[in-house]
């Protein structure tokens, strides 16, 4: 599924908003808009622009009749004319500016901390989170849209754990009974409940552990049986967490690229 983050800044009222969002993106003063701009500006088409993929691009189609409607980094659009989005591009639909981000991908690896057996791997957008819940020894992994659909009091007596972006920062919140489950960061047991993760952080909870991980990341992976662990290249000759020796050791890509 191709994917675009964007930035949504609007003069009146003052505000800005950060979200990825699946292709295709219709933005438009429509109530089915997924972009819904001031319904009260007649001028503002029902649908104005629409993002899709084609031939492998990402293309912002202007649907709006009026001459100069929409603006391209500062350019007046023609009716009907196509341009191709690349980060840091901006469409300009009156008082709202729309401008194409590079998404900050990472990638979530769950494994068993006793045999280190992959049980899961997804990725983590600005805009969704990952909610992983172990039931009955297995453990599932959700991407949720709406953190407010979370129902907090069902998961207190489970591993239950959410990866979701606070504004920019990557964090990590820990859904059930801290008291009894511990969580641990690189081995470090962490008191807060919900902490900032960065890429190569390793997370134990229960009898899982989750790293994080830069997608498409290139390492060098740790040969300890109970270690196993990513390290960046070129960071250091022996492993971040047990301390072995990484002359010799694997270099692999440990998430594969989106």
């Amino acid at each position: 599924m191709s994917m675009i983050a964007l930035e949504i800044a609007r003069q009146i009222p003052a505000s800005a908003a950060r979200r990825v969002y699946s292709l295709p993106v219709t933005i438009g003063r429509g109530s089915g808009c997924n972009i819904q701009l001031p319904a009260d500006n007649r001028a503002i088409s029902r649908l104005h622009v629409e993002i899709i993929e084609e031939d492998g691009r990402i293309v912002a189609c202007n649907r709006a009749s009026n001459l100069e409607a929409t603006r391209f980094n500062g350019r007046g659009l023609r009716p009907n004319e196509r341009q191709e989005l690349v980060p840091g591009d901006t469409l300009t639909i009156f008082g709202t500016a729309i401008r194409v981000l590079e998404p900050v991908r990472l990638g979530v690896l769950i494994a068993r901390r006793g045999d280190l057996k992959v049980l899961a791997e997804q990725y983590l957008l600005p805009g969704s989170a990952l909610l992983a819940i172990e039931f009955a020894g297995q453990v599932t992994v959700d991407v949720v849209d709406d953190l407010a659909t979370i129902e907090t009091d069902r998961l207190v007596d489970r591993l239950a754990v959410l990866f979701y972006f606070d504004g920019d920062e990557p964090t990590l919140a820990v859904m059930s009974n801290p008291s009894q489950l511990p969580i641990l960061l690189d081995r470090a047991i962490v008191e807060q409940q919900a902490i900032y993760i960065r890429p190569e952080d390793t997370i134990e909870v229960g009898e899982h552990r989750f790293e994080v991980m830069s997608v498409g990341q290139t390492g060098i992976v740790c040969e300890k049986s109970r270690c196993h662990v990513l390290n960046i290249s070129d960071r250091s000759e022996t492993c971040r967490l047990c301390g072995t020796p990484l002359s010799g050791a694997a270099r692999m890509l440990r998430t594969r690229k989106l």
